[in-house]
């Protein structure tokens, strides 16, 4: 399995988009805590990569927070909410085919590893490695299994649409993490009020990882 689906599923949901709220997928827009958790390690003398900067909802807030921000988004239709700012350079290119020479203080990826498989996620936390300056840090956050890995791979009816998403569990995807080479987690943080944890064998965390 891999994200050819849900990319087929954002494709769709791109052509008709009309606002960066869209991109939640008729989930309540929780962004406050991802830019309270991000905002914590700001600092205007470092510079941030974000993978799968949707609609902007994230990065329009942290513009000001840091030295600089690159922001990839496939979707142009998406990255059209990103505000022009001076610190933000948006590129639209697929996370998985992404490359650059630039060294980063901070990797972050929220509510996007969910939907590569296992080796699309091992290959894709190797490379954020690379573009990590020595202790750099990388902060991912996305829903994972509760006791196991939980894999959706079918017709949604919330969402009228096939869907894929898998939702490896915590430690899973800690120990991808870690076997990226040179990444270390430190930190799993529980982000989100239990109200926005709307099914009973997932939930959402962020894990912190340092090189």
């Amino acid at each position: 399995m891999s994200n050819k689906k849900i990319q087929k599923y954002y494709k769709e949901m791109a052509k008709n988009i009309t606002s960066a709220l869209e991109t939640r997928n008729n989930a309540p827009d929780f962004s406050k805590y991802d830019i309270d958790l991000v905002t914590k390690f700001s600092d205007k003398n470092k510079n941030l990569l974000d993978l799968g900067a949707g609609g902007g909802l994230l990065v329009n807030a942290i513009n000001n927070k840091f030295q600089s921000i690159t922001a990839v988004e496939l979707y142009p239709e998406f990255s059209q909410f990103i505000l022009p700012h001076a610190n933000v350079t948006i590129i639209n290119s697929d996370i998985k085919d992404f490359h650059t020479n630039e060294k980063f203080n901070f990797v972050i990826s929220f509510g996007v590893m969910n939907f590569f498989s296992n080796s699309e996620a091992s290959n894709l936390y190797k490379k954020m490695s690379t573009f990590l300056k020595d202790n750099g840090t990388l902060i991912v956050k996305h829903q994972m299994g509760l006791e196991e890995d939980v894999v959706v791979d079918t017709y949604s009816d919330e969402l009228k649409k096939n869907y894929y998403s898998n939702y490896r569990s915590l430690d899973n995807e800690k120990k991808l993490i870690e076997a990226s080479g040179g990444l270390v987690v430190k930190e799993v943080v529980d982000i989100y009020p239990d109200k926005f944890n709307r099914w009973d064998n997932t939930h959402f965390y962020a894990i912190i990882a340092k090189k």
